[in-house]
C-alpha cells in the first residue's frame, strides 16, 4: 500500500507539472506560409527564437532551390500548427510543382488556395492538404477556370459535408451550424474577386409567402456574405418553391451557393 502511495503521489506531481507548463505556453497564433516560384515566406508571430529558427531550418530542407523568406516575429503568440505540418505544406506544394500557394493558418481555421498546372497534380494536392487538417481550400488548375471549377467543387463539399445552409422548419432561424459555415464560404469566395455568386432560397407553400420566406432565407447568407468581405453587386438572390414538407426534407429549407 505504502508504494502505491508513493506511485500516485509521483504521477499527480507528474500532473500538476505537465499543466503549469501547459499554462505558461503562449496562446496559438496566426500563420501565413506563401509558396512561389522561387520563394517560400514565412509570416506571422512565434513563441521564441528557437521555434522561429526550428521553423526556418526545417521549411528550408524541404524548400529546395526557393530561398525562404522570415517574416516571423518572436516573442508573439505560438505557432497555431506542429513544425512538420508546416513542413508538409511546403514540401506538397513543392511536390505539387505550384508557383502560387498561400496558406493561412490559426487557432479556428486553415484555409489554402493554389493553383497547380493540371488536374491530376490538383487532386493530390487537395488529399495532402486535407491530411493537413486544412479543410477550406480552392486547388485550381492553369487549364481550368479557377473562379467557377475548383472554387465551385469547394464550397459544394464543404456545405454539403457540414449539413448545409439549412433553417428552422418554415421559419428564417437557422439551424445547425448555419452563420459558421457562411463565414467559411465567405473567406473561400476571396480567392476569387471576380466571381458572381447566385444564392437560391427554398421554401415550400406552407408558409402563407413561401417565395418571400426564400428570399429572405437567401437574403441572411448574402448579409453574411458582404459583412465578410464580398461585395453587395456581386451577389443575386432567387426563390424557389419546394413541395416539402420541409419538417422531413431538408432541402426545402435550404439555401444553395452557385458560383459563376
Amino acid at each position: 500500500m505504502p508504494a502505491l502511495l508513493a506511485a500516485s503521489g509521483v504521477f499527480a506531481r507528474a500532473r500538476l507539472a505537465d499543466e503549469a507548463v501547459a499554462d505558461t505556453l503562449p496562446p496559438p497564433g496566426r500563420f501565413v506560409l506563401a509558396v512561389r516560384s522561387d520563394e517560400v515566406v514565412l509570416a506571422g508571430d512565434v513563441a521564441d527564437e528557437s521555434e522561429r529558427r526550428s521553423l526556418v531550418d526545417a521549411v528550408t530542407s524541404e524548400a529546395a532551390s526557393r530561398r525562404v523568406t522570415d517574416l516571423l516575429v518572436p516573442g508573439g503568440d505560438r505557432l497555431p500548427v506542429p513544425v512538420g505540418t508546416a513542413t508538409d505544406l511546403v514540401a506538397a506544394a513543392r511536390d505539387a510543382g505550384t508557383t502560387d500557394f498561400t496558406a493561412v493558418l490559426d487557432a479556428t481555421t486553415r484555409t489554402a488556395r493554389a493553383t497547380v498546372a493540371d488536374e491530376t497534380r490538383a487532386a493530390v494536392l487537395r488529399q495532402a492538404l486535407d491530411r493537413a487538417d486544412v479543410r477550406d481550400h480552392v486547388v485550381g488548375t492553369a487549364e481550368s477556370d479557377l473562379d467557377v471549377v475548383a472554387l465551385q467543387r469547394s464550397i459544394t463539399a464543404m456545405v454539403r459535408d457540414d449539413g448545409g445552409l439549412r433553417f428552422e422548419p418554415v421559419s428564417a432561424t437557422w439551424e445547425g451550424q448555419g452563420p459558421a459555415l457562411v463565414d467559411r464560404v465567405g473567406r473561400l469566395l476571396s480567392a476569387a474577386p471576380r466571381a458572381t455568386v447566385t444564392l437560391t432560397g427554398h421554401a415550400t407553400p406552407e408558409h402563407p409567402d413561401p417565395r418571400g420566406l426564400a428570399h429572405q432565407r437567401a437574403g441572411l447568407v448574402r448579409d453574411l456574405l458582404v459583412a465578410q468581405g464580398v461585395r453587395p453587386e456581386r451577389i443575386r438572390t432567387t426563390a424557389t418553391i419546394d413541395t416539402g414538407p420541409e419538417s422531413s426534407d431538408q432541402a426545402a429549407r435550404r439555401v444553395d451557393v452557385l458560383i459563376s
